[in-house]
């Protein structure tokens, strides 16, 4: 006779239902995923659970260096990691959030939005139910879970992972051939067209906009491609209308490959934001 499935049903929803309780009410939060996308998701959906912060920035894997613990409270760093400061923008505009500011980061707005985290992060009732309950967030599933409680009982720290000089080198000259040529002029500007309504439709909710440039090697900076994104980027979003931050690093920026930041010129470049964002709040 085949036996009821009902006590599998019951002992599994109720392994279920005490992890989530676990889960829960446990006293600290996971900030970082097991790798970048899952961190990814994790910042955008704690921002979306509670947008409390009064400033957000808006960026790529570029801004995503930037340390939270040195931005602290005040500022939420949405930049996603391996996309652009397009989706940041627009998720932020799409929620229905009002922060006091946003900054966007300008060094890869020739990059599109990427409509599926969009609607991975805002699609009915996943959403809602990331905002009550833990458990359905990225980064507390069993894995991303045990990996933190490891790392927190061992006291081991994330290692920032720096190429060797020779590879260092390498990339450079890859993103020098890469940036030696101006960008897509019709795509270039249908993405500038499409943050400059994102940023309208802000402004009408009474939230200010502001804009970055970070620091990259100094060897890219003047490159065709470099210069042509920042003449178009300014043009259309010109100083005396936006705030503008000026980062910089003194004596050049020093990089895992001629765009990212090493941590110690992260730490510096965040500490500036910090500074630097009061004036752009009171603009």
């Amino acid at each position: 006779m085949q036996r009821s499935l009902f006590p599998v049903f019951i002992s599994a929803a109720l392994v279920i239902a005490g992890y989530a309780a676990l889960v829960q009410f446990l006293p600290f939060k996971v900030q970082k995923g097991q790798n970048q996308f899952d961190t990814n998701m994790l910042r955008a959906q704690d921002y979306l659970g509670r947008p409390e912060a009064d400033t957000v920035m808006a960026g790529s894997s570029l801004t995503f260096r930037l340390p939270p613990p040195v931005l602290g409270p005040h500022i939420a760093n949405l930049a996603i990691a391996g996309g652009s400061p397009a989706t940041g923008i627009t998720l932020i505009e799409r929620s229905g959030a009002r922060p006091r500011l946003v900054l966007v980061e300008v060094n890869l707005l020739s990059r599109g939005t990427d409509a599926a985290t969009l609607q991975s992060l805002l699609r009915f009732p996943e959403r809602q139910l990331r905002e009550s309950v833990r458990a359905f967030r990225t980064g507390y599933d069993p894995v991303n879970l045990a990996e933190r409680v490891i790392q927190a009982l061992l006291h081991k720290a994330d290692e920032d992972l720096v190429p060797q000089p020779d590879a260092i080198r390498k990339l450079i000259a890859d993103q020098r051939q890469a940036m030696s040529s101006p960008p897509d002029a019709v795509s270039l500007n249908r993405n500038l067209a499409q943050i400059a309504s994102l940023v309208s439709t802000l402004q009408a909710r009474g939230v200010r906009v502001g804009f970055f440039e970070l620091p990259i090697d100094p060897n890219l900076m003047d490159l065709a491609g470099e210069k042509e994104l920042r003449r178009a980027v300014m043009e259309r979003f010109p100083p005396d209308h936006f705030c503008w931050l000026k980062l910089s690093v003194p004596g050049g920026a020093h990089t895992i490959d001629g765009l990212h930041l090493m941590t110690a010129d992260a730490v510096l470049v965040a500490t500036q934001v910090v500074e630097q964002r009061r004036a752009c709040l009171k603009s």
